[in-house]
């Protein structure tokens, strides 16, 4: 009988705040966690014994694919992917010089990556029994955001990439939550890393 876990899970932005304080939280929780990383990290809590941090480029197809052979390879089933990217700038509004370098700044900070994984990663699952997405919005997308336009609009895609995939595949395929955090933090008002994980949890863990 395999010791492997049952279930694996893919991170981009694990290595953010919220990533760093989310994932032990995850790991413990008996998933195997495959964190995506530009740079090399090291020490806590990427020593964890159920993290792998896996150093690339998601410009290379095969890369992504290898993020998912990893996790194949310390799990029996690639459970979900988490998008937890946190770009995030200010501007002088759409009609003010450089709005357009903004926001193409945020959309490869919070968008690009995304697709990019998520062009490999579906049809794996679309074969291979279906798996569960979290993408990370905010609150911008439902109010009005003063010199932040450039941001809210890429978390705007997002919601958007979210409905997108509801439209494209049946939810026993694949399934998609947004997390829609205000500020992430320890003050009162905003929402903790703790709650966030915890939020991941109940959806990665509900069954549909």
């Amino acid at each position: 009988m395999s010791d492997k876990p049952q279930e694996a899970l893919i991170v981009l932005g694990g290595t953010g705040n919220l990533g760093q304080q989310a994932l032990p939280i995850l790991a413990d929780a008996g998933y195997h966690l495959v964190v995506f990383t530009r740079r090399q990290v090291s020490g806590a809590p990427f020593d964890h014994p159920r993290i792998t941090v896996a150093k690339g480029s998601l410009d290379a197809p095969e890369f992504i694919d290898s993020l998912v052979t990893t996790a194949l390879q310390h799990a029996v089933k690639l459970r979900g992917a988490l998008f937890l990217n946190g770009g995030f700038g200010m501007d002088n509004g759409i009609g003010a010089d450089g709005f357009t370098e903004e926001l193409q700044k945020q959309l490869e900070m919070n968008v690009y990556p995304t697709t990019k994984v998520l062009s490999r990663i579906l049809p794996h699952w679309a074969a291979n029994g279906g798996g569960r997405i979290i993408l990370t919005s905010a609150t911008v997308v439902e109010k009005r955001f003063a010199k932040g336009g450039a941001y809210a609009t890429s978390k705007m895609a997002v919601d958007s990439l979210a409905r997108q995939i509801r439209r494209e595949y049946e939810p026993a395929v694949v399934d998609v939550h947004v997390l829609r955090p205000k500020f992430i933090g320890e003050k009162p008002g905003q929402d903790t890393p703790n709650d966030l994980a915890q939020e991941m949890l109940e959806e990665l863990q509900r069954r549909i």
